[in-house]
């Protein structure tokens, strides 16, 4: 789930995207409420769906299937098509396992997919191409870097000139993503958006682990692991959006005249992984997990393209992340924010 181009996600992103998946459970009924008034075609045309942002496609395969009964509901027999999208670097391969897989809601009769390598911030589609637009914690990942962060690898912490240049970055990318689906979608199409959000103070819920992971990077610069060259071009190229950030477009303006907002609801998630630690008290199996998914979603943004760090670098963070987790196990944990939002196309 990633649109930069040092966005993508590891690998492992599948195995390792607890509070993701619970970010989709938040939002099953506004998808279903999408789902029931759609239109669906009469004529035995495909409905098609795009899948905004799949990275390893594993937290699609529910909400895909949920699409896919609801149409065949209204309209026995008609063929659905879903197009999964992202980035050109994202792990197509892993995608097609998953959609090969056990939990794929592919294998029905009249039911396809595919893939498509291109950002969700470009025209995806041919005009009224598509019934149904989902993208589920995707959209806080920017199209480019404005500029690094100085002094820390994460966004939220961004102060001053760099904070002003990654939330322009980030209402220009909203804006063409909404502008494209609108051209895309079919009049009376649905787009359900699950993105990556901030509380009006313009904190995620995942500061205290982004400190903990600046941390270990400060100390692997000590240790000559790392130069400071290479830690001063570290950023993840995200920016979590407020409500007000991820409505207001839809809300007043030319993308107001398009959309009709539907409903909009705001929701802090709680950190799967540290609900397990505190039921179980295995802090081992807790720290060794909390840096494994931040690895997996965070870990090529900051190693990767033209930093390129080496294996060895990787696994000495991977570990002393793992370490200081175990010694400040709730600042480790991200109680992430979401907004959810449905909106209609005029």
């Amino acid at each position: 789930m990633a649109a930069s181009g040092s966005g993508v996600m590891g690998s492992g992103y599948g195995s390792h995207s607890a509070a993701q998946h619970a970010g989709l459970a938040a939002t099953v009924g506004m998808l279903d409420r999408a789902l029931s008034v759609v239109p669906v075609p009469d004529d035995g045309r495909a409905f098609r769906v795009a899948d905004l942002g799949c990275a390893a496609g594993t937290n699609a395969m529910e909400p895909m299937a949920r699409t896919v009964a609801a149409v065949r509901a209204r309209r026995p027999g008609t063929p659905v098509w879903v197009t999964h999208t992202d980035i050109p670097g994202n792990d197509f391969r892993a995608l097609f396992a998953t959609l090969s897989g056990p939990t794929s809601y592919l294998g029905g009769p009249g039911v396809f997919g595919c893939a498509q390598a291109r950002s969700f911030y470009e025209p995806l589609f041919p005009p009224g191409e598509l019934h149904l637009a989902w993208s589920s914690i995707a959209v806080h990942w920017l199209s480019r870097l404005p500029v690094p962060v100085d002094g820390h690898v994460y966004g939220p912490r961004a102060t001053g000139a760099a904070r002003e240049a990654l939330r322009g970055q980030s209402a220009a990318d909203w804006a063409d993503f909404l502008v494209h689906r609108a051209a895309e979608l079919v009049p009376g199409g649905q787009l359900v958006v699950v993105g990556g959000a901030a509380t009006d103070d313009g904190l995620s819920g995942a500061e205290g682990l982004f400190d903990l992971a600046l941390e270990q990077l400060d100390e692997l610069v000590g240790r000559g692991e790392l130069t400071a060259g290479q830690l001063a071009a570290m950023t993840v190229p995200t920016w979590n959006r407020t409500a007000a950030e991820y409505l207001g477009p839809l809300r007043g303006g030319p993308l107001a005249e398009r959309f009709r907002l539907e409903e909009a609801e705001f929701v802090v998630l709680e950190d799967p992984m540290w609900g397990r630690y505190c039921a179980d008290g295995d802090l081992d199996a807790y720290a060794r997990e909390v840096s494994a998914s931040f690895l997996a979603a965070f870990g090529p943004s900051l190693f990767a393209g033209p930093v390129a760090v080496g294996p060895r670098t990787v696994r000495l963070f991977a570990d002393g992340l793992t370490a200081r987790v175990k010694e400040r196990p709730e600042q480790g944990a991200a109680r992430w924010r979401i907004e959810l939002l449905r909106a209609t196309r005029r």
